[in-house]
């Protein structure tokens, strides 16, 4: 019983950390796309390319640590 246990947390913790490290991959090219475009007044293009871009990190690193 306890490794079934064992093994339902670590999925849990997978996934929550997949999660995260989507989440956060995508604010920070939301902070940065978002800062690009009021100093350069050219919205909303590095936002959508931020979040664009913060998608494709945050999917490299869920296949990075699905993988490992």
């Amino acid at each position: 019983m306890a490794g079934k246990n064992n093994e339902l947390w670590s999925a849990f913790s997978l996934a929550g950390s997949i999660g995260l490290n989507m989440a956060a991959a995508v604010a920070v090219g939301l902070f940065l796309g978002r800062s690009a475009d009021s100093l350069l007044g050219s919205s909303p293009w590095f936002t959508v390319g931020g979040i664009v871009l913060g998608m494709a990190a945050g999917l490299w690193g869920t296949y990075k640590k699905i993988v490992k």
